[in-house]
């Protein structure tokens, strides 16, 4: 049976070990949705939820320890939950909104790859991959359109994510195949370069 192709970036595989909460900067360009991963942006804000409050954005790219996790929630700038953050949202002129990020260095997570050129094959478990959006996320669902890239897969230690298994009701080495994912070189990691 073909898996289905029906992107939805990241979501939790097993129980969710830590979660943060953090901001998204006022006009941030692109709409944030649930299951985006986020990395760190070196910048935080005082807001009405804290001082300090670190922000964080999309980020694809493995690249210098940034990445964190991806979101399961999204509030606006008062903390009411929304289904997406919009892009270009000027909340309250220093953040558009927060999004709560499951941030633990251990967190697995199930992301379907894109199947585009040839899909990840069976001996590609155990490689690392980067991001890619190849959908916008759904304003319906609020779900995020981010899926790994197959034409990424590579031993390269810089990529986004690690990849561990293939999701055991998911055809392997065929196009849109979930797999069990962890985020490499993450920001709350041992060893990871500050992000500046």
């Amino acid at each position: 049976m073909a898996n289905l192709n029906a992107s939805f970036g990241l979501i939790p595989w097993g129980p969710i070990l830590h979660t943060s909460r953090y901001a998204i900067v006022t006009e941030y360009a692109t709409a944030v949705f649930v299951g985006d991963p986020m990395g760190m942006t070196g910048a935080s804000y005082a807001t009405r939820f804290g001082q300090g409050i670190p922000g964080c954005e999309i980020q694809v790219a493995g690249a210098a320890g940034a990445m964190l996790g991806g979101v399961i929630a999204v509030e606006d700038y008062t903390g009411h939950p929304l289904l997406y953050l919009p892009a270009s949202t000027a909340g309250d002129g220093v953040v558009a909104g927060y999004v709560t990020v499951a941030d633990h260095p251990m967190q697995e997570w199930v992301i379907q790859e894109d199947g585009d050129t040839t899909p990840v094959a069976a001996a590609s478990v155990g490689l690392n991959a980067d991001l890619i959006a190849t959908n916008a996320g759904s304003t319906v669902t609020g779900r995020s359109g981010i899926e790994i890239d197959s034409d990424s897969v590579n031993v390269t230690a810089t990529l986004a994510v690690h990849i561990l298994r293939a999701h055991p009701f998911d055809t392997i080495a065929s196009a849109n195949c979930r797999f069990i994912c962890q985020i490499k070189a993450h920001y709350l990691g041992a060893n990871v370069v500050g992000i500046s």
